[in-house]
């Protein structure tokens, strides 16, 4: 029998961890060991209080999972309550869960379903996700697919955006932490970009299910995400900086354009946030400088790879080019435009 360990790190969730803690539950079922550990990253409001009353009155009814809370001695974020997780966890699977996101029914039972009918064992497995904003699909997955990923193919998929790059919603076998030293960078947002990218990197074979096994909730004004003062947009430009220089230093065995069109787009968002949100009084020479660099590095890597037409895009992070990518056309239909310029670049390239 597989044991799966469920990982939620909490923080500032009160109105949402409940319905997480819920869905958690009704994962349970004969053909699964589960463990799930949550860890208080410090978090100022009652989410705790909220979780134990839960985990409390589950237990009371003879609740089969395995609960068990965490607390970290002070507020270090998302990547270290994972890792703090992970280094207690017991089971041959991990499981990321947004505690104020949730698991649909049965998704850990359909996992494991698959695990159990693959001729080989997958090192990831992953379902489609659905956001609670807009009812879309967040990953393009429309039939059950192995694959072996020795020829990247499971990577370009991150690097395509078609599937979605965060680090919920993907079964993670447990050797892979220790094996490939896949932990999360701590001190950074923004993880789930580089971690992804790690993880399909390194990753041997990976198993993709069209079922609908996670629910995104982006409604939750209070998320990492969706904060934007001065404080935590310093930390989003220097958090990709980080990503950007990581990723650099960790190609891929044959680099495709669409490599490039991956780190181009981490650097857009970037340019953007420094450009048009952050108050001109503020000191960021030292960022605008590490910007600059990669920036450079970027458009030297990839006409030396032969990709001109990459370069073009590559020059929108540059003004006046950058009025460009501003333009609501342009917008509207980012993503398309960057894979058709990286579909575009397999052809013409030198």
């Amino acid at each position: 029998m597989h044991k799966i360990s469920i990982i939620i790190p909490v923080y500032n969730v009160r109105n949402y961890i409940r319905r997480c803690l819920e869905s958690i539950i009704l994962q349970e079922c004969t053909e699964v060991d589960i463990e799930c550990i949550l860890v208080d990253d410090c978090s100022p409001d009652d989410s705790m209080e909220i979780a134990a009353s839960v985990i409390d009155d589950y237990n009371r009814k003879g609740g089969k999972i395995q609960f068990e809370m965490m607390h970290l001695p002070e507020n270090r974020g998302h990547c270290a309550a994972r890792n703090a997780a992970v280094r207690k966890a017991s089971g041959d699977y991990f499981l990321f869960v947004d505690s104020d996101d949730y698991l649909e029914q049965d998704a850990v039972k359909s996992f494991v379903a698959e695990l159990d009918s693959a001729d080989w064992q997958p090192e990831v497995v992953m379902g489609n996700a659905l956001s609670t904003y807009d009812k879309r699909l967040l990953s393009k997955i429309p039939e059950k697919k192995y694959i072996d990923n020795s020829n990247q193919e499971g990577l370009n998929l991150i690097l395509n955006r078609i599937l979605f790059n965060t680090s919920w919603n993907k079964l993670v076998k447990a050797k892979v932490f220790t094996e490939y030293g896949l932990y999360f960078a701590e001190g950074i947002i923004n993880e789930d970009l580089l971690w992804s990218y790690m993880l399909f990197l390194r990753a041997r074979n990976i198993l993709l299910l069209p079922r609908i096994t996670y629910i995104y909730e982006d409604s939750n004004q209070q998320s990492i995400t969706n904060t934007n003062t001065t404080k935590k947009l310093l930390k989003f430009i220097r958090s990709r900086i980080f990503i950007c220089n990581q990723i650099f230093s960790n190609p891929p065995r044959i680099i495709p354009p669409d490599y490039y069109g991956y780190l181009f787009c981490i650097l857009h968002r970037m340019v953007d946030v420094l450009e048009s949100q952050i108050n001109a009084e503020v000191d960021i020479d030292t960022e605008r400088h590490e910007i600059y660099q990669l920036r450079r590095r970027l458009l030297h890597s990839t006409w030396k790879s032969g990709y001109p037409l990459l370069c073009c895009l590559i020059f929108t992070l540059y003004k006046p080019f950058y009025y460009i990518v501003k333009l609501k056309a342009f917008r509207n239909h980012f993503n398309n435009i960057i894979r058709a310029v990286v579909a575009a670049s397999r052809k013409f390239h030198f």
